[in-house]
């Protein structure tokens, strides 16, 4: 019978070391992962006096022994730093606000005053910052024993809410820069839409129908309030307004702040108008937002833009430069468009496409140029294909008269006037064959027939062009 109780009790002995084991290793890549990254977890917990409130931050995956410079907004009061034992931070220096990490975490300990009369408050620098640090998780817990009338909301997502016999508690997840920490004395409905919890004062408002938000697939986490406690107010994680405000309003609210989290430049408002706009179906608020969405209907088919719109909404961060990969992958071609509008002093740049192409006249290769691509025509650079094709090119007065000259031929071309003069003669025009895109002339390629008896082709990315007489 021992031998059969011996024989049970190593096989479990062997199964929990094994998990311990699979539990430290687990732990440990997490850690190392962590610590390469540069990334901590923070956990908060937030306790409730008549005036103020007691905040205890634990910070971990820090580097031991390591300098860490803080930054400590002047709101908090009784402020200590502590290490995992629970002993005094070491100073680094004579600065005040930097410290050495003895081990993997700092605790923060402090007390936030709060005006006891106040129906409602927003918090948002309440926190100590450790710059070039963010959270890979993050955990806010209340315990209010104060303010149980009341509803607490936050910028990250509401897991757990139980009123007890003495405490209300919360608990509040989610990862990234602490969020801000809201209190009203109202009590607050909470409904999940989306990616977004919504809360109100009624159930009307909780219920409200965000149509589009539902259409255009996951943002990042938002907390949308409705209060008539406290002023309206946005930023990257949660937005406050009035409870009649319009679902649509708010829904371009929403969608902007998604952008803005998207465009690391602030200079880009005309870009997160436009896409904004366009997975709302509204018309731009800004002249250049009006511009740019035209230009994007005008080229586009229909399929393309709502297809550059949903590739738009999934990409993390955006650029200029980003916008105009996403737009060439759409269409399949190159363009430069949101690159070359970004400078706001700057004239408005339409939007074209090119490719660059191998230009071969009478079957011998010339030149390699671009091909441009402009409401449904292809065009060549004019000076670059008439000197291909032998002429000698002249650019007068501002680039705005075009001289060409070929043996006994010779032609005069104006960028603002529908004629030219051929030998010396006069020849009226319908329309300028002449366009001027980016500081470069373009012509239509059935031009070079009709001015100069030489057909243009397009065949497998090269530009075939051979005079009628050869």
């Amino acid at each position: 019978m021992w031998k059969a109780s011996l024989f049970i009790f190593l096989i479990l002995s062997g199964i929990i070391s094994g998990m311990l084991l699979w539990h430290w290793q687990a732990y440990s890549e997490h850690a190392i992962a962590l610590e390469s990254s540069g990334a901590i977890t923070q956990d908060i917990t937030v306790d409730t006096l008549l005036n103020e409130l007691i905040i205890t931050q634990k910070i971990q995956g820090l580097r031991a022994q390591e300098e860490y410079r803080l930054v400590i907004p002047d709101t908090l009061f009784k402020w200590k730093c502590k290490n995992g034992a629970g002993e005094a931070c070491d100073s680094a220096d004579e600065n005040p606000y930097t410290f050495f990490s003895s081990d993997d975490q700092m605790i923060f300990e402090y007390a936030v005053p709060i005006n006891e009369r106040n129906k409602a408050f927003l918090l948002t620098d309440w926190f100590v910052k450790i710059p070039g640090k963010k959270a890979e998780s993050l955990s806010i817990t209340i315990s209010d024993s104060y303010k149980r009338e009341g509803s607490w909301a936050a910028g990250i997502r509401l897991k757990v809410r139980k009123k007890l016999e003495l405490i209300d508690y919360y608990y509040f997840e989610g990862k990234g820069n602490v969020p801000p920490l809201y209190w009203q004395q109202k009590p607050l409905l909470k409904k999940a839409i989306n990616n977004a919890e919504v809360y109100s004062e009624d159930i009307q408002a909780a219920s409200m129908n965000f149509k589009k938000l539902n259409g255009i697939g996951d943002f990042p986490f938002l907390t949308i309030i409705f209060t008539d406690q406290y002023p309206e107010y946005k930023d990257g994680n949660i937005l406050i307004t009035s409870p009649r405000t319009e679902a649509k309003k708010v829904e371009k609210d929403l969608i902007t702040m998604l952008f803005q989290r998207k465009f690391a430049d602030d200079s880009q408002v005309w870009a997160i108008d436009v896409f904004t706009s366009g997975l709302l179906d509204l018309k731009p608020s800004s002249t250049k937002g009006k511009k740019v969405l035209q230009e994007l209907q005008g080229e586009l088919t229909e399929d393309e833009l709502k297809s550059l719109f949903l590739i738009v909404n999934k990409v993390n961060s955006l650029t200029p430069e980003k916008l105009d990969k996403l737009l060439s992958d759409v269409k399949g071609l190159n363009t430069q468009f949101f690159t070359m509008n970004t400078k706001s002093d700057a004239p408005f740049v339409p939007l074209y496409f090119q490719k660059e192409i191998k230009l071969l006249v009478s079957g011998a290769e010339k030149a390699s140029t671009d091909l441009i691509y402009r409401n449904g025509k292809r065009l060549l650079p004019f000076a670059a294909t008439m000197k291909a094709l032998g002429y000698e090119v002249r650019i007068l007065s501002g680039e705005e008269t075009i001289l060409l000259s070929k043996g006994n031929n010779s032609y005069r071309f104006y960028l603002n006037k529908n004629v030219f003069i051929y030998n010396e003669e006069d020849y009226g025009l319908l329309e300028n064959p002449l366009t001027n895109q980016n500081g470069t002339v373009f012509m239509e390629i059935q031009w070079f027939k009709s001015l100069f008896g030489v057909t243009a082709e397009e065949r497998e990315g090269e530009i075939h062009m051979m005079a009628d007489t050869d």
